[in-house]
């Protein structure tokens, strides 16, 4: 089965504590494909029980308010990398100071650090320690405790707590002898080294990233060569074509040779000794998602793997080389971001998706049998093939009927014309009237009709 087909319906069948999980609910979903086209479709998730916050995030900031000799102090704490970032403006300057300080021991909501020193290009030995036990921050050196004045807590706890880095060589080409590139995705920064043809000289640049979307980085330069050199231009960085990278920069392409992904990647044999089996999608059992859910439930991060997609994998995951990563975060109740990718690169390809309504069986919202035969004939004549008039509604009527409410959503988003979809793959009473009634008119007039019909009527 092809992946875009992948998130036609996907059922989560989860083996964890019931304390994650809530009834059904009903879920559409919108992907971006590899060639950069989008696809929705309707889709169904066991549902966590809330989007629950993480409970020790990695990366902790603040933003602090005047004292006796600053104008205000930012503070960033990542606790992955073990560093301490800071950025102040001294009440007698207008120059904004950086420094990072390492990590050297962890206490309850304090921290020892020491501070690089740029003269020295050493670390010194001194040391002092940062508090964060409440919003109050400070910070003691040598015996002398320095408060920080109102401070708020701008840590996103919704974030997904993943390394976000990728990296590539490229080389040579026209203008360059080589190039690395390092996007950091957690910092919204990209990096560069490179050697041009003409020169021996390595040089650097770090560009601070505008946005970023389906594989594309805008970005605008803020340091070169280790110096503050904040430009107006704004540039693009396309990374989606797999190792083929290229920049836009005024309207023109730049290509940078043959590049080799050099991302750290998981070994992906070692999945199925770390993850397991939860759940199954697109009403195939053999469509599986190996992984686990994280920060207690809020996420979930593993592999999606089928017995056959559009694009082999070197490793084996369950047993298919047919593969690739994906995680999603619940960003609030109801609500969904994530992304996806094929074999070991880093999901770089958008799958979002939001609650419609918790299911309910749609043959209970209908009077009779006559009713549901004349429904599935309905949908049959416009293009959604909902089976054999038979009266049941099973998986193919349900199907039909969210891809009939689709077919309404597109043509009338405003839903001034066609009733407002609840719950996607469940009619309401006004649904059901105005399908019965438009059949009754277009059949009148032709012998099948397709969504382009609506569209007419608009």
């Amino acid at each position: 089965m092809s992946f875009l087909k992948l998130f036609l319906s996907i059922i989560f069948i989860v083996n964890i504590s019931t304390q994650f999980l809530n009834a059904d609910a009903r879920y559409m979903t919108e992907w971006t494909n590899p060639d950069g086209s989008k696809s929705k479709s309707p889709a169904t998730f066991y549902s966590i029980k809330e989007a629950k916050t993480q409970s020790t995030p990695k990366l902790l900031s603040w933003e602090c308010g005047m004292t006796d000799n600053i104008k205000w102090i930012n503070w960033e704490l990542d606790l992955e990398k073990n560093e301490l970032r800071s950025k102040w403006l001294n009440k007698n300057s207008n120059n904004q100071d950086t420094q990072v300080a390492r990590i050297i021991s962890k206490g309850d909501r304090s921290i020892f650090v020491q501070d690089y020193s740029e003269e020295q290009k050493k670390w010194n030995s001194e040391s002092w320690e940062f508090n964060y036990k409440s919003d109050q921050l400070y910070t003691i050196f040598m015996g002398e405790q320095y408060n920080y004045g109102d401070c708020k807590n701008t840590t996103n706890y919704n974030v997904l707590q993943t390394a976000s880095i990728l990296t590539w060589e490229c080389g040579p080409s026209e203008y360059i002898k080589w190039i690395n590139w390092e996007l950091d995705l957690e910092k919204n920064e990209l990096k560069s080294r490179w050697v041009n043809k003409n020169s021996i000289k390595e040089r650097s640049s770090i560009a601070q990233i505008k946005s970023n979307k389906d594989g594309i980085a805008t970005v605008q330069d803020d340091i070169l060569d280790g110096n503050k050199a904040t430009t107006n231009d704004i540039w693009d960085f396309y990374y989606d074509k797999k190792d083929q990278l290229y920049t836009v920069w005024k309207g023109k392409k730049w290509f940078y040779g043959d590049c080799k992904s050099t991302t750290p990647i998981q070994i992906a044999s070692l999945a199925k000794e770390v993850n397991s089996q939860i759940g199954h999608y697109a009403n195939d059992k053999r469509n599986r998602f190996i992984g686990s859910y994280k920060d207690g439930g809020a996420s979930f991060e593993g592999y999606w793997v089928q017995d056959k997609s559009g694009q082999e994998c070197n490793s084996l995951v369950d047993g298919s080389r047919f593969y690739g990563k994906a995680w999603f975060k619940m960003v609030s109740e109801g609500k969904f971001e994530g992304r996806w990718g094929y074999c070991d690169t880093a999901p770089i390809f958008a799958w979002n998706g939001h609650q419609v309504s918790f299911t309910s069986d749609v043959t209970k919202t209908l009077s009779s049998k006559q009713q549901r035969v004349k429904i599935q004939k309905s949908l049959n004549f416009f293009g959604f093939n909902a089976g054999s008039p038979d009266g049941v509604f099973g998986k193919k009527t349900k199907t039909a009927i969210g891809e009939l409410q689709t077919c309404w959503a597109g043509v009338d988003p405003s839903a001034s014309t066609f009733p407002k979809t609840t719950e996607f793959g469940v009619l309401t009473p006004r649904q059901m009237q105005t399908l019965m009634e438009t059949y009754d008119t277009a059949q009148k007039s032709y012998s099948k009709a397709n969504c382009f019909y609506f569209q007419t009527l608009m």
